[in-house]
């Protein structure tokens, strides 16, 4: 397995908007890094959208990494930074970016079949922005509710990454592991991934800080492309991220990964409190798995979810997207059911053919 591909760190030309005003003197600018595909533009939408509704008197540089993102999904994006950019105390600059690594010649672990190509994307970084020393990689399906300047600034040291601790659902699932006796996902987070105690030190990757300074001093990138290569890794580059950064991480508050789908009721005691702190508290919200708030709109922080995607010239489209999803669905059961049942009149059919036949047969 060869993973000493020299990385390209050339840019292709960018489109973004300029500044909407002029920040503080004297602060450093907020790099914020997304990458999406066409399908999850709108969900950016948002997620941008809520983002400028809570920045300071700062300059954030929003960047989206991409390789299937169309003309008019850069427009859309572009118009959603003026609109809430001139209501925000912020100053922004939204940059694209096509990528410009052929990802075809890695072979990473499959992970979850939903899994988007992009979600590598992060794994380039130091190599991609040799411009920033740090970089906040936030995913799409993500809604702030505080500046995330506040984060940027965490002092990481030479850390490579700051992350939040405890990740619930991975708690939860270890947690079922223990009360069955089956430990087969803490073998694979302790012998495989080298974590010592799983459900305090596993992070999950969806909000991330990046320190691209020391991951450039110290070779990372190349680390954790050869580990994402691993056949063995369960949860794509995100076991990837943790197994070559344990001892080099700096933990946040888990307030800054609110994270969504976790069942409350799997958590021990200790967790189960703290989980509690952080639905009332959360900076971030994030649907990290299948229950997303456009797909499920009952699901926690849906509401404040929606409230910011009427806001964006996204609203109707994710409406009528989610629609026919859900109808495609029901079709598509509908279609399974009476598959099913056309089944069991034919086994019928054959079963009374068979039934008469030996009759006859006995007649005879």
């Amino acid at each position: 397995m060869n993973t000493k591909k020299k990385i390209p760190t050339k840019k292709r030309p960018v489109k973004g908007t300029l500044p909407q005003k002029k920040a503080s003197a004297g602060k450093e600018n907020v790099a914020v890094l997304f990458a999406v595909n066409n399908g999850y533009a709108p969900y950016l939408g948002v997620a941008l959208a809520s983002l400028m509704e809570h920045a300071g008197k700062r300059e954030y540089e929003l960047i989206v990494l991409y390789h299937d993102l169309s003309e008019r999904n850069r427009e859309l994006l572009g118009r959603i930074v003026d609109q809430f950019g001139r209501e925000s105390s912020g100053s922004f600059r939204l940059k694209f970016m096509e990528m410009p690594v052929n990802m075809t010649g890695y072979n990473f672990a499959p992970g979850y079949k939903s899994l988007s190509v992009e979600s590598w994307y992060r794994l380039f970084a130091p190599s991609l922005f040799p411009e920033y020393d740090k970089i906040l990689w936030l995913d799409a399906d993500t809604l702030m509710r505080t500046d995330v300047a506040d984060l940027y600034a965490t002092d990481m040291g030479d850390n490579w990454i700051a992350a939040c601790r405890w990740d619930y659902g991975i708690i939860g699932l270890l947690e079922r592991e223990r009360l069955m006796k089956t430990p087969n996902l803490t073998k694979y987070f302790t012998k495989v991934l080298g974590i010592r105690r799983p459900k305090e030190n596993y992070v999950n990757a969806g909000v991330l800080l990046l320190n691209l300074r020391a991951m450039r001093e110290q070779n990372v990138q190349e680390k954790l492309l050869q580990a994402a290569q691993n056949p063995a890794m369960h949860f794509h580059d995100q076991c990837a991220i943790n197994m070559v950064c344990q001892g080099h991480i700096h933990y946040v508050d888990s307030e800054w990964n609110g994270l969504v789908s976790y069942n409350l009721n799997e958590l021990p005691l200790k967790y189960r409190k703290k989980a509690l702190l952080d639905r009332k508290n959360r900076k971030i919200i994030h649907w990290a798995a299948n229950q997303k708030p456009w797909r499920t709109p009952l699901v926690t922080g849906a509401d404040e979810w929606w409230d910011v995607a009427r806001q964006t010239p996204y609203y109707e489209h994710i409406l009528y997207t989610n629609i026919c999803a859900i109808l495609r669905g029901e079709m598509n059961k509908k279609i399974s059911e009476q598959g099913n049942s056309l089944m069991g009149f034919k086994k019928s059919l054959i079963e009374l053919e068979k039934t008469i036949t030996e009759q006859m047969q006995s007649k005879e």
